[in-house]
């Protein structure tokens, strides 16, 4: 049993998996934040802005056809203002200091 629990904690050593697990929580954290960002500040200036409150009920109707334009409509403000908010947010914490005279 020592030695089955030696090489599970050189395995997990050697591979990084540590610095993966970290990675999946802090992607997790960060995706909660954007996520509130984007139902709470983003979405709210969008639904003003467009008309009706149940704009993302749309569908064009093409004979036997029924394209659900709404949800597709919704589902690239909801990709452009994610990729917005991220590329700020990344943008911000990556940021250099300028040097100071």
């Amino acid at each position: 049993m020592k030695k089955i629990r030696e090489e599970f904690f050189k395995f997990i050593k050697s591979y990084g998996i540590i610095g993966v697990a970290i990675g999946i929580v802090m992607g997790q954290a960060v995706a909660k934040v954007i996520t509130v960002i984007i139902e709470g500040l983003v979405m709210p200036i969008i639904e003003v802005v467009l008309p009706g409150n149940k704009w993302q009920e749309a569908v064009l109707h093409l004979g036997r056809i029924n394209i659900k334009l709404g949800l597709i409509i919704a589902a690239l403000i909801d990709f452009f203002a994610i990729s917005a908010v991220v590329f700020f947010v990344v943008k911000y914490i990556l940021r250099e200091e300028t040097p100071k005279k």
